[in-house]
């Protein structure tokens, strides 16, 4: 019986899960904008998704990075939200993937990339719904929140769009299909 995912695979997903915790807690850009850090994190999912082009891959890299940030003791609301959010992201870009399949296509990167940040969004606003926070002081900021999660979630789609073309172009693809 042959697994879905080879050892190499498993590896190369684990080593961006760990550069999605590195960037969240190296790269900050000074800005105050809601989701701003998808430009980060999208790029690099779609990169892993683009590298390991099988369904779950994306999901795979969000659980491990969540488990990582979680036991970090990264994000604002605790560990349950940090595990969540990141786990969110990978299932978003992995159902944005079954319908959306070129990642190197700059329009589908961005919705991908859109797809995937706003599940992020959708976990944030589930808990604070759940623990009670109030209606008005959510609503207030919701749509402007909903707006930059999109946003920045399809620019960090295009960047790994663009990475990956340069990947193709330097000829790293044909490097994996020669280690497999």
């Amino acid at each position: 019986m042959s697994r879905y995912f080879s050892t190499f695979q498993l590896v190369l997903l684990a080593l961006f899960a760990a550069l999605v915790v590195v960037a969240k807690i190296a790269l900050k850009l000074p800005l105050q904008l809601s989701g701003h850090s998808g430009i980060f994190w999208m790029a690099l999912i779609v990169v892993a998704a683009g590298i390991v082009p099988k369904p779950g891959a994306a999901s795979l890299v969000g659980l491990t990075s969540g488990i990582l940030a979680a036991f970090l003791g990264l994000g604002d609301f605790g560990a349950l939200n940090t595990f969540l959010s990141y786990t969110v992201i990978g299932i978003g870009t992995d159902l944005a993937l079954l319908l959306l399949r070129d990642l190197e296509n700059l329009t589908v990167a961005a919705l991908v990339g859109a797809i995937g940040h706003f599940g992020k969004f959708l976990v944030k606003w589930g808990l604070g719904a759940l623990t009670g926070a109030p209606v008005g002081f959510v609503a207030l900021g919701l749509t402007k929140a909903m707006i930059g999660y999109i946003v920045f979630g399809a620019i960090g789609g295009v960047l790994g769009a663009l990475t990956l073309r340069a990947l193709r172009r330097a000829g790293f693809f044909v490097y994996l299909a020669e280690k497999r």
